[in-house]
This record gives C-alpha cells, sequence and structure tokens, in this order.
C-alpha cells in the first residue's frame, strides 16, 4: 500500500467513526483523488451531506440551544475544538496549548441596599423607591453611598470630531452627572448617523467617560417610552452579561431613573423660569448642541448588588501559510456557535441557521482547506466565536486580546446565518417590500464592503465561478444590522471584514429556527464561494485596503 493510500484509508476512518457516531454511513465520495488544480481537491470536500450532518447535530437537543454560560455551550465548544483537532489545524495558546480562548463574564443583579436620594438646599431629603423611581444599573458596580452635587450633561456624550461635547464648559469632578441615555436625535441633519450612534448611546460607555472624568456617581434618564424593570422580575437567566473585564474597571455607583424621575430632578430648576427636561432635550436635538448646567441638589447614592461570574469560550484553530515570508499574517474566517439556550418555558433556541449554519461552515471549511495538499501563502485562522448574542463579546474579548497581531491580521470574513432563504414582511414606511423565500434560493447578502472596496472586487471576482446572486443593501439603515455580528468587532479595528448573510425570515430568534427548514445545496454553494475567497485572500501578494472615511468617529 502506498503512503497517499494509507493516508487516505485513514481519512476514510476518521471520518466514518464520525458519521458512526451520529447514527449515518459514510459515503465513497468522501474520498477524493488528488486534484490538478491549485483549489480543486478542497472544493470537491464541500458536500452538502455532510453539512447536513453536522448542522443536525449542533442544532440537536443535545446542546439545548448553546446558550452562553450553560454547560451545553461548553459542550459545543468542545465539539468545535475536536473537529479541528482531527483536521489537523493548529493551536495559537502560549500558556496552554489548546483550541480554547476563554474569557470572564459577569451578570449582576440589583439588591437591597441599594438607595437614591435627592438632598435640597434647605435640606429636605427624598427617598426614591427602587424599581418605580430608580434602577442599579445593569453592569453592577457595588459602592457605598456617595453624596455630590447633582450636574446636567445634556446626553453625556463627547465627540470632538462632531463638535460636540457635553462635558467642555462643566467640570464634573467630584460630581453626581445626570444624562439622557442614547444620543441627539435629529435624522436629518445629525451626525449620529447609522454607523456612528451605537459607540455613542451605549450608557456603560458614557459612564466610564464621566468616571474617567472625575465623577463620583452617574444617573442615566431613560426615555420616555421605556419602563424600569420590577426587581421581583429580574434573574440571571434575564440580567444582561458583560465582559467581566469592562465591569471590574467600573468603579462608581451609576443608576437608571425613570424619565418622570428626571423631570422631577430639574423640576426646582424649572420652576425659576427655565426650561423643563423636555424642552431642554428638544433644544438640544434640534441645535445638535450642549446644555450643560449645576443642578440646585445633592445625590446621595448607594448601589448592591448579587453577583455572578462565569466563563466564555471562543475557539480558535490555525492553518499555517505555505510561504514563510508571508505565514506570519492571518486571514480570519469566524462564525459564532452560541445562541439563545432555553426559554422560560423551557423551549429549546434550537438556532439552526443563527448561527449553527455558520458553524457548520467553518467546520466544513477546516476539512476542506485541509484535505487541499496546497496551503496558500498566508496563514488562516478558523474562529467560532462565543457569547455573540449578548453583544459580541467573544469577538470584542479577543479583538482585545489577539492571538495574532491585529497589525498581521490582513481581512476576517463572517458566516452569520447562512442557510436560509430570506423571507422579509413589508414595510412601507422603509420602503421594503414584501419577499417570499422561493425568491431568494439563490441570494446572498453582504455587509461591511463599504469599508473596503478590495474586498467586494475578491468577493465577486470568486463568485463569477460560483453564481449567487449577492446583495450588498443592509450596511447602512435604521436596523443598524452591521454592528450586530463580529464582524464589527474587527471592521472597528480597521481590518477589512465582510458578513456573508442569507438573510432574515419568521423563525429568527424563535424556537422554530430547526434544521429541518435549512437549504443545504445553497449552503454548500455559499461554503465554496467563501473558500475560494478566503483562498484569494490568503494567496495573493496584498491584503486589501481599509476605507476609515466612514469611521472617522473611532476612539
Amino acid at each position: 500500500m502506498s503512503k497517499v493510500q494509507r493516508h487516505l484509508k485513514t481519512k476514510a476512518k476518521i471520518w466514518y467513526f464520525f458519521f458512526l457516531s451520529l447514527g449515518m454511513g459514510i459515503s465513497p465520495g468522501l474520498i477524493y483523488p488528488v486534484g490538478t488544480e491549485k483549489i480543486s481537491r478542497g472544493l470537491e470536500a464541500i458536500q452538502s451531506r455532510r453539512i447536513q450532518a453536522t448542522l443536525d447535530f449542533l442544532a440537536s437537543e443535545h446542546f439545548k440551544g448553546r446558550g452562553t454560560g450553560t454547560p451545553e455551550a461548553g459542550l459545543a465548544a468542545a465539539y468545535i475544538a475536536s473537529i479541528f483537532r482531527r483536521n489537523g489545524l493548529g493551536t495559537l495558546e502560549k500558556e496552554s496549548p489548546s483550541f480554547i480562548q476563554t474569557f470572564q463574564l459577569s451578570q449582576a443583579l440589583p439588591r437591597e441596599p441599594s438607595s437614591l436620594k435627592f438632598k435640597s438646599p434647605s435640606g429636605e431629603i427624598k427617598s426614591l423607591k427602587m424599581g418605580e423611581d430608580f434602577m442599579p444599573a445593569p453592569w453592577g458596580s457595588d459602592s457605598p453611598e456617595v453624596e455630590g452635587e447633582a450636574v446636567f450633561v445634556g446626553y453625556g456624550i463627547t465627540a470632538k470630531e462632531f463638535h460636540y461635547d457635553d462635558y467642555a464648559k462643566l467640570p464634573v469632578t467630584g460630581k453626581v452627572v445626570v444624562f439622557l441615555s442614547k444620543y441627539p436625535d435629529n435624522p436629518e441633519s445629525s451626525p449620529f448617523n447609522d454607523l456612528s450612534r451605537n459607540d455613542y448611546e451605549d450608557s456603560m460607555t458614557k459612564t466610564m467617560e464621566a468616571q474617567k472624568l472625575g465623577a463620583t456617581g452617574v444617573i442615566v434618564i431613560l426615555p420616555s417610552t421605556e419602563e424600569l424593570p420590577s426587581p421581583n422580575e429580574l434573574n440571571f437567566k434575564k440580567a444582561r452579561i458583560f465582559l467581566a473585564s469592562e465591569v471590574d474597571s467600573m468603579r462608581i455607583p451609576s443608576v437608571f431613573v425613570s424619565y418622570k424621575t428626571g423631570e422631577n430632578l430639574i423640576q426646582r430648576r424649572a420652576a425659576k423660569g427655565a426650561e423643563t427636561l423636555t424642552e431642554i432635550k428638544k433644544w438640544i436635538d434640534d441645535h445638535l448642541k450642549s446644555r450643560s448646567f449645576v443642578l440646585d441638589q445633592k445625590v446621595c447614592l448607594q448601589t448592591t448588588y448579587e453577583h455572578r461570574k462565569f466563563a466564555g469560550q471562543n475557539v480558535i484553530g490555525i492553518i499555517p501559510g505555505s510561504d514563510p515570508s508571508f505565514r506570519e499574517e492571518v486571514i480570519i474566517l469566524g462564525a459564532h456557535y452560541d445562541h439563545l439556550g432555553v426559554g422560560e418555558n423551557n423551549e429549546i433556541f434550537y438556532g439552526a441557521d443563527d448561527d449553527a449554519s455558520g458553524t457548520t461552515g467553518l467546520l466544513e471549511l477546516a476539512e476542506a482547506f485541509q484535505v487541499n495538499p496546497v496551503k496558500p501563502k498566508r496563514s488562516l485562522m478558523l474562529a467560532a466565536w462565543g457569547a455573540e448574542e449578548v453583544g459580541l463579546l467573544g469577538s470584542k474579548h479577543y479583538v482585545r486580546n489577539p492571538l495574532v497581531p491585529l497589525r498581521k491580521t490582513g481581512a476576517l470574513i463572517q458566516l452569520d446565518m447562512i442557510g436560509r432563504n430570506e423571507e422579509r414582511n413589508g414595510d412601507l414606511s422603509k420602503n421594503i417590500r414584501e419577499e417570499k423565500p422561493q425568491e431568494n434560493t439563490n441570494s446572498l447578502n453582504v455587509m461591511g464592503s463599504p469599508f473596503s472596496e478590495d474586498m467586494k472586487l475578491i468577493l465577486e471576482s470568486c463568485n463569477e465561478e460560483v453564481g449567487l446572486e449577492l446583495r450588498f443593501r443592509f450596511d447602512f439603515g435604521s436596523d443598524n444590522l452591521n454592528k450586530r455580528s463580529d464582524h464589527w468587532s474587527f471592521l472597528k479595528e480597521g481590518i477589512p471584514s465582510l458578513l456573508l448573510f442569507s438573510g432574515f425570515h419568521l423563525d429568527y430568534h424563535k424556537a422554530s429556527d430547526t434544521a429541518d427548514k435549512i437549504n443545504f445545496a445553497k449552503m454548500e454553494k455559499i461554503l465554496k464561494l467563501v473558500y475560494r475567497a478566503c483562498w484569494e485572500l490568503a494567496d495573493r501578494p496584498q491584503v486589501p485596503r481599509f476605507d476609515n472615511t466612514l469611521f472617522q468617529h473611532k476612539n
């Protein structure tokens, strides 16, 4: 028996036992002769039958929806790592040679004693009720009672590139700052456009900015349309999840208050002839200028929490490049393996399309790249991100703690929901027409291309051999879709990145997102496009260029 024959026989045995574990047989078609073209053998290895077997397994009851922080999410991570290992991928973790990159997560539930009091110049004290008037912020920074003069700082935003700074004329050292949530709402002329607004509306980010400027506490005024959550309704199943590294850096107490409470806080100022909170908000929105001032009350503030900390996991493998001159550079192929887990009524949210489809694609391409005898010049990194559904936390952790320097990361392609035919309800107010699944059997949405024309041209060129209908239509708009998958973490770092997304459907984030609805033939076609595109990115003389003109707000 020749060396090649022994190799093929060994590969056949590996796949036999894999499919046997799923209760399936093996097809002789899974063994391929050595191809003569550079990438042909890898392309031939991408087959819908194996795609279906893997996705059926990932989206089964066995993994119970892969919810962040659950044992089943850890089981899914271990399964992905085992497939990486089986296909001979390398590891990058230095301290322990593992495919797993661990990061710490945090949840917090407000508890007594938490308090908020307003103290007038005459010494009159008004105590507010937790759950009715205020609620400690969800990220959970325990603090003894602090007291400070209250200052109103508009939306609490510093955006010097937009010539907007709520702190420009008002020192806040030792003060309790009060600001409106979100950002100036002027859709016609606001510089806080669709690409920048999330960076400025995040209340945790704004609280950290206030802390940096010396504030001793923060009060966030919710919109009039939002209600405070009841303390009795809060539990760790519902509580928001944060990166522990961010929570641990928070040292000042912060609370959310109802809009009515915010109005009452400046009532005395209004009684002296100044505007009401509603009038002040409208003025800022209309003029896009800051209105900051000292309030004539002191604030006493204390926050207490019950904490839960646990680990999240990214699963990362590497296929070394073939050229020593390029091997230190990487092209990343990513997907998130987590989903929503089990609901309150013990319903499993299977997440077949979101994102067992992308994760399956990642595993299928691991096999395709490894089975191909020729490797591209640059290294390929395959990354299964954790905790995407709770705020892109896995990819956010990675870009802050990269296993390969970001300056040596040439590009990223993210696979998120690549298994269905888009189905949309019409919305005339947004100029969106109704779309039926049968219209979209060959369509694929692409996001991120405005940041790199090179990436778009490469994908379109590779698609000439595949023939999908590529749609570049969701980068902008009120839905803010470009910020809702892990490629966004990389775009913010100036790395050319594309999100491939077959589209929304009526099962999105429902228990009915099941494997029986996946279009496996379409998935095979998409993965062959991704294989070609990743190969081209990893083998071309230069990495794609990044256009930063849309991203001038980046800190």
